[in-house]
C-alpha cells in the first residue's frame, strides 16, 4: 500500500533587497528614505 504525504503551501518573506544602479544625477536620499513608508538610508551601510 502507497503512503500519500501532504505538504503544506510554502511560506516566504523577502527581506533586505539592495540594488544598484547608476542614473548620473545626484539624490537626496535621506529625503526619499524619509517620504518611502518602509524605506531605510544608512549611509554607514557597507556597499553591495
Amino acid at each position: 500500500m502507497r503512503r500519500v504525504v501532504r505538504f503544506s503551501e510554502p511560506s516566504f518573506r523577502i527581506e533586505n533587497v539592495v540594488a544598484s544602479v547608476t542614473l548620473d544625477q545626484r539624490l537626496d536620499l535621506e529625503l526619499i528614505a524619509s517620504r518611502v513608508p518602509n524605506a531605510e538610508y544608512n549611509p554607514e551601510h557597507p556597499e553591495a
